[in-house]
């Protein structure tokens, strides 16, 4: 969480207000504004669901947490927004500076999503009157995640386009199990020899659900 995040300035929630986004009365709204990120506990980051991915995202904007808004985001959606392969900080400055009115956003209710396919989905929100869609894709990757001898958590990894390339499973019907095999995963652990199996943490092919976009009805 970035200690330095300034708090919103008063004159912003009544530009806020004046575009439709805020309700110039929304006292509760203003107040949340003015006392700056949230500090109860901490909804658990999951991106298993579309709705878990945007109740995740919703937590981290209210709480001003770049790392996990940029955790949250699609590949292609930090393309877009020009943050791909930056430091997270700067991530949430980019996307604060496109889209100023989503720390308030981070206090919707997340409705069950409306499923478009296999890894699409859609879930539109009510921020404060405004509706705001938000459009998720579901995204494979390969991951190791292991940690340095300082304690931090390292989780190479990259996206997968073709599952089979990853992954295959063999069946045997006699007994009705089934075997799933995984790739090699090579993966780089700069500044070390070596990674001790006993430090790595999880390995493995993971699906999860991304946020690609969102659109309001001030957009456009």
């Amino acid at each position: 969480m970035a200690a330095d995040t300034p708090r919103m300035r008063p004159w912003l929630l009544l530009v806020l207000a004046q575009a439709g986004v805020l309700p110039l009365a929304g006292c509760c709204t203003i107040a949340r504004g003015l006392c700056g990120p949230d500090r109860s506990p901490w909804v658990q980051v999951d991106f298993a669901t579309p709705e878990a991915t945007a109740r995740t995202f919703l937590e981290a904007l209210r709480r001003d947490d770049p790392e996990v808004v940029y955790r949250c985001l699609s590949h292609d959606c930090r393309k877009r927004l020009g943050i791909d392969g930056l430091a997270a900080q700067l991530a949430w400055t980019e996307v604060r500076r496109q889209y100023p009115y989503l720390h308030v956003a981070g206090y919707a209710a997340v409705p069950p999503a409306m499923r478009q396919g296999a890894d699409r989905a859609r879930v539109r929100l009510d921020v404060e009157g405004t509706a705001v869609v938000v459009d998720l894709v579901r995204q494979a990757k390969w991951e190791v995640r292991y940690r340095r001898a300082d304690g931090s958590l390292y989780e190479p990894g990259a996206l997968v386009d073709d599952l089979a390339t990853a992954a295959a499973i063999t069946t045997d019907p006699a007994d009705e199990r089934s075997a799933l095999q995984l790739q090699p995963l090579r993966f780089r652990h700069d500044g070390l020899d070596a990674v001790a199996l006993a430090d790595v943490e999880f390995a493995g092919v993971v699906r999860d659900w991304k946020i690609a976009g969102w659109t309001t009805a001030t957009d456009g």
